[in-house]
């Protein structure tokens, strides 16, 4: 949002002024800070791996809730169940018909066991049309049609239409106790959020170590391009004054080409220095997302002296534990990896949990097999306890705590580590500053014999090689003293970085 604002500023500036944004563009150190950070990639990932590990923070929480889901199911089947055989089927269905042929049957029989002694008149029954005709339409009687009808009806139920099976179900799933588990997702999952704001601070502290050191190699640059642009200009100066002393006599070629050779070597390094200006720009430009060919200014570039900020640092060995990023990310890791033991064990513990069910089907088995929807709920509680897996757990949780162990002993190297870093760069900064001191005594030493050597040279008494070599010691007084006072700047930056409280000015 910053930038965005930036933007409208640098606009409007452009409307009221008509000059273009480039050259209007004056950057201090705070501001190239700013604008690496809102630009960096590698600050854009971690700020994206803090929104992933809230999310993974969330569902972790949702854990405790009931997980509630719904099933839906349609099958078609070729064929029709059947629970009895064709033949039992059969006899069912036709029960009416069998009944009748069995009553016709045994009327036969006692028609013929009660008139065996008389053999006519039991011919004269049996073979009579009357007798016959009764016996044939027996089987039509209501009776026995409603018997047939009965029977349908056992045979159909017996046969129900399961070609088209639609079915429903809708489950509630709650966990009562899961062996800790599902507490100690819920920690890593704090755990490795914290561990993505550590690294996210780890990636800015980075990114505002290499912002610093382009800024100030432009500084650096830009103070030595004036000295060697004055430098250039004097010995043209030197140049064309000899010339006129060459041609009165009073100095000799000798003279007259060793200021020219100085003059070329200056002009060499003049080159140079615009160059390694230019590149140091637009290494800057794109560490904080401006185009490479963008003109900018630098706050601190047109000064005629690099100011070195006064620094209170305070800090002490716990300072350093709590604040420094990499040494909070190790020991949330090992935090992590304490958690991961709980979870191996919890594999190995009893788990209980609460489970409900709405069922829904067609057709329905709950008054036959009706063609219709119709449906039930179940509830209960599912418990599952671990007996005997050959030394599974056991060894599943001592290599997790082998992990453990690792990860302390790593977090314990590294607070060495860094300890030992920071001592470096408090005599890096002792260093740097005995390194000023002596740079800015040669500096006095080599103004004053620039000064003399110019007053020598002005008065005939001295050559023009020692007025040179006066100002070429000038030169490099000048240039290693710049160089001394960015030293003690950047060293003071390191130390900030290694103590955890360099992003904490922002």
């Amino acid at each position: 949002m910053r930038k965005f604002y930036r933007k409208i500023a640098l606009t409007l500036l452009v409307i009221a002024t008509g000059y273009s944004v480039e050259a209007q563009t004056v950057l201090t150190l705070q501001d190239c800070r700013n604008m690496a950070l809102e630009g960096n990639k590698n600050v854009q990932i971690s700020q994206e791996s803090v929104k992933m590990a809230e999310y993974d923070r969330k569902v972790a929480r949702a854990n405790y809730f009931p997980k509630i889901s719904a099933t839906g199911t349609y099958m078609y089947n070729n064929r029709k169940i059947q629970l009895l055989s064709d033949d039992k089927l059969n006899g069912i269905g036709n029960a009416g018909t069998h009944a009748a042929q069995g009553l016709g049957n045994n009327i036969t029989q006692t028609i013929t066991d009660i008139f065996q002694n008389t053999p006519e008149i039991q011919q004269l029954i049996l073979q009579s049309d009357w007798f016959r005709n009764f016996i044939q339409d027996l089987p039509n009687a209501g009776v026995f049609q409603s018997i047939n009808a009965v029977g349908e009806e056992i045979v159909n139920t017996l046969t129900p239409d399961t070609r088209n099976i639609a079915a429903g179900i809708i489950t509630v799933e709650e966990p009562i106790y899961v062996g800790g588990k599902i507490r100690a997702y819920n920690k890593i999952a704090d755990f490795a959020q914290e561990l993505a704001l550590s690294k996210l601070s780890t990636e800015q502290q980075e990114t505002i170590i290499t912002t610093d050191q382009a800024y100030w190699q432009i500084v650096s640059l830009a103070s030595k391009l004036k000295l060697t642009e004055s430098y250039v200009e004097l010995l043209r100066t030197m140049t064309s004054n000899v010339d006129k002393l060459v041609d009165e006599g009073m100095a000799t070629n000798a003279d007259r080409l060793s200021i020219k050779v100085k003059l070329n070597e200056g002009e060499m390094t003049l080159l140079k220095v615009q160059n390694g200006l230019t590149l140091s720009k637009m290494l800057l430009c794109q560490r904080i997302g401006l185009p490479l060919d963008s003109e900018i200014t630098l706050a601190d570039e047109n000064l005629e002296n690099v100011e070195i900020p006064t620094y209170q640092q305070e800090y002490n060995e716990e300072f350093i534990m709590e604040n420094r990023p990499e040494l909070r990310s190790l020991d949330i890791a090992t935090q992590i990896y304490d958690k991961k033991v709980d979870i191996a064990r919890s594999e190995f513990l009893p788990t209980v949990a609460f489970v409900g069910n709405y069922v829904v089907m067609n057709p329905s088995l709950f008054n036959g097999f009706e063609k219709q929807f119709n449906g039930m709920f179940n509830v209960g509680v599912v418990a599952k306890i671990p007996i005997y897996h050959f030394g599974e757990g056991a060894n599943k949780i001592r290599k997790a705590k082998s992990e453990a162990a690792i990860q302390r002993m790593k977090l314990d190297d590294t607070k060495e580590l860094i300890m030992l870093q920071v001592s470096q760069y408090e005599n890096k900064i002792k260093e740097a500053e005995s390194r000023l001191t002596m740079t800015t005594d040669k500096m006095s030493d080599a103004e004053e014999n620039l000064r003399m050597a110019t007053l020598g040279f002005n008065e005939g008494i001295v050559p023009s090689s020692t007025l040179t070599a006066a100002q070429t010691a000038w030169l490099q007084a000048h240039s290693d003293l710049i160089d001394a006072k960015i030293d003690v700047i950047m060293s003071n930056t390191y130390l900030k970085k290694a103590v955890g409280s360099l992003n904490q000015e922002n």
